[in-house]
């Protein structure tokens, strides 16, 4: 048997993917994920013509896709709007106080139980983001563990309810808000908010298509310096 490598077949799917999923498409007005992900990408996502690199697109890709096949037929996707910000569960099941939110995630089916690390602030940001503008207190969240927690890895999928507190819910949405001005405010000026102040350092500058500027504009010598 001879192998032979085929870069150009998988850009191929990989330009497939990334229409499909449009996923180079800018998305207009303020969307409550563009307040609760990092600041300075959504900046950069709506002005600057980069496009996602190939990580990006397969972890888009993937998480969607499997969104798609994991949403019952008859479930719900309606759009919402509060306070200039636009919210789109992932579904509903009949009525607003039974909307999901589904994630996937390579991490062990270990890592988010209680009294361990606890579920990631953004995922938890959005779902109150999501009950505030719905006017409920309670979220149901699936999460698709892609390779479990045995050996061999084998997909797991773990449902459950979180409630909120009023007190929770609009403490987080003034933190939206808060977000949402300085959002505005670079839109107007035309200049990005400042670079890693204002997300997840340790895992959404990563695989992001705007580390190399975020870079170049915190390490930019004083004006006047030598070379």
């Amino acid at each position: 048997m001879e192998r032979i490598k085929n870069p150009e077949l998988s850009r191929q799917i990989l330009n497939h993917l990334a229409t499909k999923y449009k996923i180079k498409e800018v998305r207009q007005g303020i969307h409550l994920s563009t307040l609760v992900y990092c600041l300075t990408r959504s900046f950069f996502s709506h002005t600057a013509e980069i496009d996602p690199t190939d990580k990006e697109v397969m972890l888009f890709a993937l998480g969607l896709g499997l969104q798609d096949v994991l949403t019952p037929p008859d479930a719900l996707t309606p759009i919402y709007e509060k306070d200039g910000i636009t919210y789109s569960p992932d579904f509903q099941l009949k009525v607003a106080e039974n909307t999901c939110e589904l994630k996937t995630t390579r991490a062990s089916s270990h890592k988010y139980e209680e009294g361990q690390e606890g579920l990631p602030e953004t995922w938890v940001e959005y779902i109150k983001g999501g009950c505030y503008i719905l006017g409920v207190n309670t979220y149901n969240l699936i999460v698709l563990y892609m390779l479990g927690n045995y050996k061999p890895p084998f997909p797991t999928i773990d449902s459950e309810l979180l409630i909120f507190s009023d007190g929770e819910l609009q403490e987080n949405w003034q933190y939206l808000l808060d977000r949402k001005v300085i959002y505005e405010a670079a839109l107007a000026a035309n200049k990005p908010p400042k670079p890693k102040a204002f997300c997840k350092i340790e895992w959404e500058c990563k695989y992001c298509r705007f580390k190399l500027v975020c870079d170049a504009i915190l390490y930019q010598p004083p004006v006047g310096a030598g070379p």
